[in-house]
């Protein structure tokens, strides 16, 4: 089975560049510095088999579906419920409709689940008399994997601050975002994973984000064969990092595809020119 994330958004909360900011990685040129907010896209499949799983919906999930040719999904992934990983749930209709109008299966923790329907009652209402919105059919987890659209979701908690969030690994490929400790269960779920796309808010320590010298160490201890940063902020500027980092760890970008293919190979692919996917060399 072929699984590939695609990173949609790789900044932090405020994304970068960051408004009223005049440091150097926020007037930067270079485009893997410009980093909408954080977002992945699980690709299960291939071709009209493809099944697409939305990991979190930010505020700018409406410019992130649009550059990367999205127009439907078959589920969605809820980390958290942090403004910056769940405000843009309104832009689902575009994704609704594009599926056919088929209500989408929306999965998260119950305590997050409840925040959601609190703030978008309407989007959780059957009575809401209004075609303008997304039908979604929501399901709750806690520790176990759960099946959404026929792929099996392995969910990986891990600490932010005073709360818990949840990553997500599937098949060989695992997405974590939002933490600043991977508890050693959490350790021991992430064990076999190959490819792995991992908060790395900067470099000094921070109370509810690791560190990159955090991340990588986590990184090193799952054993992944390669591993993305994402979360970042303007600390990090794209090719200096990178330069620092070993082979098998850099920061990742928004667009960046990356894959554990169905005979095993890790591929990495980013938009060319005319738009379609090319191989990256690491």
């Amino acid at each position: 089975m072929r699984v590939e994330i695609e990173i949609l958004g790789s900044g932090t909360s405020s994304g970068i560049p960051t408004v009223g900011c005049d440091c150097w990685v926020c007037r930067s040129d270079n485009p893997r510095n410009k980093r909408l907010r954080a977002s992945a896209l699980f690709r299960v499949g291939t071709g009209e088999a493809e099944t697409r799983l939305l990991v979190d919906v930010t505020p700018d999930v409406r410019m992130q579906a649009l550059r990367a040719n999205l127009s439907s999904v078959h589920g969605v992934l809820i980390t958290h419920t942090h403004a910056d990983h769940c405000h843009g749930l309104d832009d689902l209709r575009a994704l609704y409709w594009g599926g056919g109008r088929q209500p989408l299966p929306i999965r998260a923790y119950p305590e997050a689940m409840a925040s959601l329907r609190r703030a978008f009652a309407y989007i959780f209402d059957d009575e809401y008399d209004y075609k303008g919105v997304a039908r979604v059919s929501p399901g709750v987890f806690e520790h176990e994997p759960f099946v959404v659209a026929g792929v099996t979701v392995t969910p990986v908690p891990v600490v932010h601050g005073n709360m818990r969030v949840a990553g997500f690994r599937v098949g060989d490929v695992a997405y974590i975002t939002d933490c600043n400790e991977v508890p050693a269960p959490s350790m021991e779920k992430l064990r076999g994973t190959r490819l792995l796309v991992l908060d790395a808010l900067r470099r000094a320590p921070h109370p509810t984000h690791m560190s990159l010298p955090a991340a990588l160490e986590v990184a090193r201890r799952v054993g992944v064969e390669r591993v993305f940063f994402t979360h970042i902020n303007h600390d990090l500027e794209h090719d200096s990092v990178n330069r620092e980092l070993p082979p098998w760890a850099q920061l990742g970008y928004d667009r960046l595809r990356a894959a554990v293919e169905a005979d095993g190979r890790v591929t990495v692919t980013e938009p060319g020119p005319n738009g379609q996917p090319h191989a990256v060399a690491w």
